[in-house]
Parts: C-alpha cells; structure tokens; sequence
C-alpha cells in the first residue's frame, strides 16, 4: 500500500504497480524446467530420511506451536473463557470488571451547616453580615469522593478524609439516588471510615478479595468519581507498580499498593480492583508533584479489614493503647502540654510541664517515638515514663487505657 503524494487525504489509497513486460526465451526455460526437476528429486529423497530421522522432535514442534497459537487466539479473543494462570478464577475483561463492580461504587457527600458570621465596623458603630443573614444554617456541600458498598444491608467504607468534618453525609448510588447516611465509625490512624444508608433499593456489595497475594504487573482498574459527581462512575485501567508502599503523611503511616491506573480528586474513597473483580484496595493517595505522573496509591484491603470489621461493630478500632498526654517539642526538649482528664497518666500523676527524658528506658526526643514505643504495648500494659520535673528526676508507671477516640 502507498499514498499518492500531495495529497490532504488521510486514506490510504491501493493501487497496484504494472509488471514490466519479458521477452519470451524458449531455450532458458527448457533449462531451466530441467535444473527444477532434477533439485526437486534430490530435495524428495533428502526431505524423505530428514523426516524418518527427526520424526519425534518434528511432533514436539507441532505440539509447542499448536500451544502458543491456542494462547494466542483466547488471548485476543472477546469472550469471558476461563484464563487459569495459575488460579481457577475467571478472570475478567475490563468492560465486564466495569460492568459487575460499577454499582458497588458511589459518590460521597460532604456537607456541613454554614452560619452566618458578621462583623463589627468601628467607623459606623454597627455590624455587618458576610452573607444573606436569611441564609444562616444552611447545609452545603464543602467536599466529595467515592465509596465502596460493602454489604447488600447498606454498609458503605470511604476514606475518614472524605467525611472529615461533616454534620451531614449523603451517598449518591449509580442510579442518581442520594440518601441520607449515618457515620458508623471512623479512624484517623487508618484514614478509613464506615457509613449506614437504609434503602429499599436493591444494593450490589462488592466483593473483597485478598491484598496479600497481589504482585507487581497485576492488573488494576480504578472506579471512582474523579472531580466529583459530574464524571461519576470513571474508570480507569492500569497495573500495579509495587505493594507494600510505606508512605507517612500527616503523622500517619500507611502500607499501600502503587498503581498507574489514574487517580484524581474525588476517586478517595473509591475501589481498585484486580482482574477477577474483586476489590484488593481503596484508593487514597496521589502525588501531584510537577512532572510526576501515574503514581496513585490504594489502601491495601487485607489491611482495611479488621479495621472494617472493628467500625462496623464497635465505632472505633479496638486493641489500641493510649496514655492520655500531649507533647510538645522544643529546642530544649520534649514537655508535657496536656493531661486528659480520667487517664492513666492522668491517674499516675504526670503534669503539664513535665520534661519527658526517656520511656520504658529507652531515650525519646520526639512524639513519634513515644508513640512508636507505646504502640508495642495493648491496653492494661504499664509505660515507665522518666521525667524531669523541678530539677529531680522521677519515674513515673502509667497504665495504658484502650483508645476509643479514633
């Protein structure tokens, strides 16, 4: 195929080239009929002795081909066949993993009274308002994301940072429905929230599949409301670039999957999904760093369960220790800021003001170390907190209380 030149079109256009014309020479091709005759004897009986000699590596060959050509074909083919690959899921196509986990995913809400707040202006001596005093005690909505449908009974889990703040949260599902949905439980540490809808709509769960087992290369595909609602139900496909991601932002340590498939504001809360349709994550994370792209970050769902679980029953994770203090850092050291009230430091005497020298015998000069020390313990475990106070030095044993905070 060639394309005439000068031309706008973009078409291809065929055309054949004429053969050029060849003068007729009886004696070259009784020659040469002669020469063909003779090297097609000699090649009959060479490929005759070649093929009784070779006959079982010949068979092999024609097996290994069929092989690759059978692979090849239900490689490229449409169809849900069943691709083992070492696992007796069916795995499925993309249009199918849309199509079977789309309605499991729905927008969240985040909405928050607004009050009319005013000012005071020296130079009249009266007050103003900012806004339409008639408009005070409005509910509006100061932010969105994506949320998974964990149970057919209406039981949703988003990220907590998408539901932060909210004196209202409302679950938009993939039918354009928005409901009305109670906070079950939240946890800051884990950056992961539960919410409740009661519908008589019929509700698709998705289901949650096993994070541990994910490797690098896998397929991913995102479904999430990227900008908000307006692009609703958005998916996009990728792979997984690595598991296991140790990220800290804001304090908090996460353990995540990386992934390329694109992530964007309002995908938080939203699911990832590996081949067979099954959620192996919840997206969190993206870096937005100039000139820094396809690098989106998923909650690992092996992780997220027990967190889930403890949401659903109890509204926050249980098992976690806390002392009961706030610390603040100086260039001086590391003093006690707070004491809360019905603590065990609280209870063990700590105060405000206290210089904190070491914990359990070991030397901190950050919270974070404490709190890395303290997160070894469970509730009821002891502390040993060495602190510096008017000049003496004391030790000071501080019984851990379970954290119901969250």
């Amino acid at each position: 195929m060639k394309k005439y030149p000068y031309t706008d079109s973009t078409d291809l256009i065929i055309y054949d080239a004429k053969p050029k014309k060849k003068k007729n020479r009886p004696w070259l091709v009784a020659i040469s009929s002669a020469l063909a005759a003779s090297v097609f004897t000699a090649a009959a009986f060479t490929a005759g002795f070649y093929y009784v000699d070779s006959k079982s590596d010949d068979t092999t060959l024609t097996q290994q081909t069929t092989t690759a050509t059978t692979v090849a074909n239900s490689a490229n083919t449409a169809s849900s066949a069943t691709t083992t690959f070492g696992s007796s899921k069916q795995a499925l196509t993309i249009p199918e993993i849309a199509s079977q986990v789309g309605p499991s995913v729905v927008g969240v809400i985040n909405k928050t009274t607004v009050s009319t707040q005013q000012y005071y202006d020296p130079f009249s001596g009266r007050y103003y308002y900012y806004q339409d005093p008639s408009n005070s005690d409005e509910t509006v909505e100061q932010g969105s994301g994506s949320g998974i449908i964990i149970s057919e009974d209406g039981y949703i889990v988003t990220n907590q940072h998408v539901i932060d703040g909210a004196s209202e949260i409302s679950v938009i599902l993939n039918t354009g429905d928005e409901i009305t949905a109670e906070l079950v439980g939240q946890d800051t540490k884990t950056d992961l929230a539960v919410l409740k809808i009661n519908t008589d709509i019929e509700l698709t769960a998705a289901v949650l599949g096993d994070s541990t087992t994910v490797q690098v290369g896998e397929l991913a595909v995102a479904i999430g409301n990227p900008m908000g609602m307006e692009f609703s139900g958005s998916v996009t496909a990728g792979i997984i670039s690595a598991v296991n991601r140790t990220m800290t932002i804001d304090d908090r340590t996460y353990n995540l999957l990386q992934t390329d498939a694109a992530i964007n504001s309002g995908n938080s809360g939203g699911a990832l999904i590996n081949q067979y349709g099954e959620v192996i994550g919840i997206n969190s994370v993206k870096l937005s760093e100039t000139g820094v792209e396809g690098m989106g970050f998923a909650i690992a769902i092996s992780e997220a369960k027990p967190i889930i679980e403890d949401l659903m029953n109890n509204g926050y994770v249980t098992g976690r220790p806390v002392v009961g203090i706030g610390v603040q850092q100086t260039p001086y050291g590391l003093f006690i800021s707070s004491v809360q009230e019905n603590s065990g430091a609280s209870a063990a005497g700590l105060q405000v003001g206290d210089m904190i020298l070491e914990v359990d015998g070991q030397e901190v000069s950050t919270s974070s170390e404490i709190n890395e020390i303290r997160d070894e313990k469970s509730p009821g475990d002891t502390l040993r907190f060495t602190i510096s106070r008017q000049g003496q030095t004391i030790e000071v044993d501080v019984t851990l209380q379970e954290d119901t905070s969250n």
